[in-house]
């Protein structure tokens, strides 16, 4: 029985040992595909990167001028240039590019082979992918609009005149001459100002309720008891005449929501004040604004690039009210208040986007509700806000002090869309690259 039962053992050892030879061979080679497949998904996946940048490099080769050939050969070189910085040995033939007839839009193909490693015993040397990418100029339909800080401080060393220099390229890159967009209305600007206050110019009723020309009135104590209450009221109106708006104030105070009842806007209006050192009330002057309102939505440059030449400096810096108005030229619910023909597109607009391009010189230091605290900490909520609905915002802090590029770096969506220019030339190469990155190509798959 013992020596039956040791036979059997060792004749099962060897039934083992050659089911596992057997099944060795398979497992190899499962595990040899997986793990090929997954290094040439990772080289794909890199190569269609490299695809994705160089469409975009030789599209952008095709709007400065160049010829069909010299694109083909700028794009081959752009990627035979990537392809030396990668590892894993992958090997691609030339890219081959489509070019659309009438159109700047470019086709690329590229075929690629990914050496294999323990496929290879199995005969399986290489794994072949394939890469397609495509570009057209533009997104289909932008809005964007223009903050320009105008307080007094833009009016010292030039540097009015650099953004106005700045502001009209940019104007030209987001809107070139020899555009192929077929509607010229799929790219339209609008433009606002902001200094002591927002002008809301001839939309001031629509925001406000109020008139520009208008008596107001307040009841105040002439006399009082020497216990201390009011003996005598009485009420004293003063005119004015101004459209300046000042911050949105309740629970409606940092969104977008269309100007109405419980959400009107406030008009900048003189307060009736005790003076102590007089010992007698008076109305207060009105903070001034500049002397125009904001330009909607349009794509008429002659109207931006004249929006810009009138741009003059005055009073303080509320820069919060400057990120509002922005965002309120490119929301949808504010509609109502714009022209027909400048009404925004709904956020969610098929293969559309929104930019708003903030700028200032100085720190945000001028504000009318603390309760919903200063100009900085208003600004915040406000670029929140804004981003949420999807605005993309671009920053450029000239010459501006520490307080004045935090609150931009806050606000931009990024890192990459903080500008800090320290001159003009720098300021107008910051406009530029930000028009550029604007328009920028798309993918398209």
């Amino acid at each position: 029985m013992k020596s039956l039962i040791r036979r059997w053992r060792d004749e099962t050892r060897g039934n083992v040992a050659i089911i596992f030879a057997l099944s060795i061979i398979p497992i190899l080679s499962i595990v040899g595909v997986a793990i090929d497949t997954q290094m040439t998904m990772t080289q794909k996946n890199k190569i269609q990167s490299m695809i994705d940048n160089a469409v975009i490099y030789g599209a952008r080769s095709m709007q400065a001028g160049k010829s069909r050939a010299d694109v083909t050969k700028d794009v081959n070189q752009y990627v035979a240039a990537l392809l030396k910085q990668q590892k894993g040995n992958v090997s691609c033939t030339g890219v081959a590019l489509e070019y659309v007839d009438g159109k700047q839009d470019i086709n690329a193909t590229i075929m690629c082979s990914q050496p294999t490693t323990l496929s290879n015993l199995f005969g399986q040397t290489k794994m072949d992918f394939r890469v397609r990418s495509g570009s057209t100029y533009g997104i289909g339909k932008l809005e964007v609009s223009f903050v320009f800080d105008v307080s007094g401080s833009m009016g010292n060393s030039g540097k009015m005149n650099d953004l106005q220099v700045a502001a009209r390229d940019a104007v030209d890159t987001l809107m070139p001459a020899n555009s192929n967009l077929a509607n010229p209305d799929d790219v339209r600007i609008a433009m606002t100002t902001y200094d002591t206050a927002v002008n809301a110019g001839t939309y001031f009723k629509a925001v406000t309720n109020k008139n520009e020309k208008r008596t107001i009135s307040a009841t105040y104590c002439s006399k009082y008891r020497g216990n201390g209450t009011c003996k005598t009221w009485k009420t004293a109106t003063t005119y004015v005449d101004s459209s300046c708006v000042q911050e949105r104030v309740g629970s409606q105070a940092f969104t977008d929501a269309d100007p109405g009842p419980n959400a009107w806007l406030e008009a900048r209006d003189p307060e009736y004040v005790y003076d102590s050192y007089r010992r007698r009330w008076n109305w207060t002057s009105i903070p001034d604004c500049n002397d125009f309102g904001p330009l909607p939505l349009t794509h008429n440059k002659s109207a931006l690039k004249s929006y810009i030449n009138s741009l003059d400096d005055y009073g303080r810096t509320a820069g919060h009210m400057g990120v509002a108005w922005g965002w309120y030229l490119l929301a949808p619910t504010w509609n109502s208040v714009w022209p027909t023909g400048s009404n925004a597109l709904p956020y969610d607009e098929p293969d559309a986007a929104k930019a708003m391009i903030m700028m200032t010189d100085g720190e945000f230091n001028e504000y009318f509700s603390s309760g919903q605290g200063d100009s900085f900490d208003q600004a915040k909520k406000q670029c929140d806000a804004a981003k949420e609905k999807g605005v993309v915002i671009y920053t450029v802090a000239f010459k501006a002090p520490k307080q004045g590029r935090d609150i931009l770096s806050y606000c931009a969506s990024s890192s990459d869309f903080a500008f800090t220019p320290d001159n003009g030339q720098e300021l107008k190469d910051a406009y530029k690259l930000i028009a550029q990155s604007i328009s920028d190509l798309r993918i398209t798959y």
